[in-house]
């Protein structure tokens, strides 16, 4: 063998060595930078979040929260819709009673989906029905009013009869009876993962939301006496 392939020998050894050597090293260098750059991503995603966070103001949210709290419920609002629609009749002048509903279950298991009722666009819904009586004009004012006012509610059916002889009597006493669906969902489960951007109302979103905002709202009727629990159907 001679010189040359000697050295050449040492060449290719010193380089298969060099290649055994800094491989592993350039790899772990290379899986380096890409972790890095992967981190230096997700901070720049939380960066931009944490600014558009501090940018929203808590005590309008706080707000907004506890108003879709009363308009949109997340449990079956039985106690808050007797409140409403009793306290809406008698800001119309009419009387209220005759109200027929099937609550459901009583138990914990109704907030785990068990028993409720859902309409096609996943909503639960409670459906009852109720009677008012009074001048007509107020009935139908009152009407109006109802799919205005929190809870969230949407009239299904209209019956109307005349409890007076219109000939004899200057007014007309009506009693109507009325059904009604309202509608409420549990609050979701999680709220994303924290490297999730945050989602931003759009114009027709925020439309809905203040028009929803502007609901009128009745102060809940609590009992002097409490004995169990405040309300049995939740």
């Amino acid at each position: 063998m001679t010189k040359k392939q000697k050295l050449i020998l040492q060449i290719l050894g010193l380089f298969l060595i060099l290649v055994v050597l800094i491989r592993p090293v350039a790899v772990k260098l290379n899986d380096n930078l890409a972790t890095r750059r992967k981190l230096n991503t997700s901070l720049n995603q939380l960066q931009t979040k944490l600014n558009i966070l501090e940018g929203i103001d808590p005590i309008m949210i706080d707000e907004r929260v506890k108003k879709m709290e009363a308009i949109f419920p997340s449990t079956k609002p039985i106690v808050s819709l007797m409140a409403s629609l009793s306290q809406l009749a008698a800001e119309n002048g009419l009387s209220f009673g005759g109200v027929s509903l099937t609550p459901g279950s009583l138990s914990q298991e109704e907030s785990q989906g068990k028993g409720k009722k859902k309409d096609a666009s996943g909503l639960a819904d409670l459906t009852f029905g109720f009677q008012i009586g009074g001048d007509l004009d107020r009935i139908s004012q009152f009407m109006q009013d109802l799919e205005n006012t929190a809870p969230l509610m949407k009239i299904e059916e209209v019956g109307l009869t005349i409890k007076t002889n219109p000939i004899f009597n200057l007014e007309t006493i009506v009693v109507a009876d009325i059904k009604v669906s309202a509608y409420y969902q549990p609050p979701p489960k999680t709220l994303g993962g924290v490297d999730k951007p945050v989602k931003l109302l759009s114009k027709s979103d925020e439309a809905l939301l203040n028009q929803l905002v502007s609901f009128k709202t009745f102060p809940p009727v609590i009992p002097l006496t409490t004995v169990g629990k405040e309300n049995l159907f939740e």
